[in-house]
């Protein structure tokens, strides 16, 4: 037979019913480092190991009170496959900045060709029209997977002809949707469940006389 240790914990559940469109209950199981969440917005878990002099609920009100969407404990329970989603319209965002500096500095640029404007000009506002309807096009996807996003920037003739991939690879913040299910999670019911664990210890302090 396999050899192998036991430790037996005595958990506690705590059941919550929330007024919120994002979460309406959850139910937590906690014992000395363990935090197990089944709820409406998600499920979650993840592990400390804790001191026998450290306070396990003391460490949960700590990082529960104050509903941080992308907090510490955000950082520990999301799910990095949720989480690594890209945001369409914040990452295109400065892409259409870089865009309009482009149009600008090649409109510098050509001033001094007087005889050539009527030419280049017509050119240059048809490549620009064409390169900012490939933007919106993108940004209207809500969000994508970082392969998918970068799959359209970089597979796009009328945007290779203002960016490279050099500048796609290395200059541009791509932002991120994040998960959902765990930003709801540490903005509702965390707070809530870091009161109801501040007013279970102040309810077990002792009264002095």
């Amino acid at each position: 037979m396999t050899k192998y240790s036991i430790e037996k914990d005595i958990s506690e559940v705590y059941r919550i019913r929330l007024d919120s469109h994002r979460c309406q209950w959850a139910t937590l199981t906690i014992n000395n480092g363990d935090l197990n969440v089944i709820s409406d917005c998600g499920n979650f878990n993840y592990s400390w190991r804790m001191n026998k002099n450290e306070n396990f609920k003391e460490l949960l009100i700590r990082i529960c009170k104050h509903g941080e969407g992308k907090g510490y404990l955000y950082d520990k329970i999301h799910d990095r496959n949720r989480a690594n989603r890209v945001d369409t319209k914040k990452s295109i965002e400065p892409l259409k900045k870089e865009l309009f500096e482009y149009y600008r500095e090649k409109k510098r640029d050509w001033h001094y060709m007087e005889q050539d404007k009527k030419k280049y000009y017509p050119l240059l506002d048809d490549r620009m029209r064409d390169a900012y309807d490939e933007l919106v096009s993108i940004e209207s996807e809500g969000e994508l997977s970082m392969d998918a996003f970068h799959s359209l920037l970089w597979n796009n003739s009328y945007l290779d002809e203002v960016f490279d991939g050099d500048y796609f690879a290395h200059c541009l913040d791509v932002e991120y949707i994040g998960d959902r299910q765990a930003i709801a999670f540490c903005e509702v019911v965390a707070p809530v469940f870091a009161e109801i664990l501040m007013n279970e210890l102040k309810e077990a302090e002792p009264v002095s006389c």
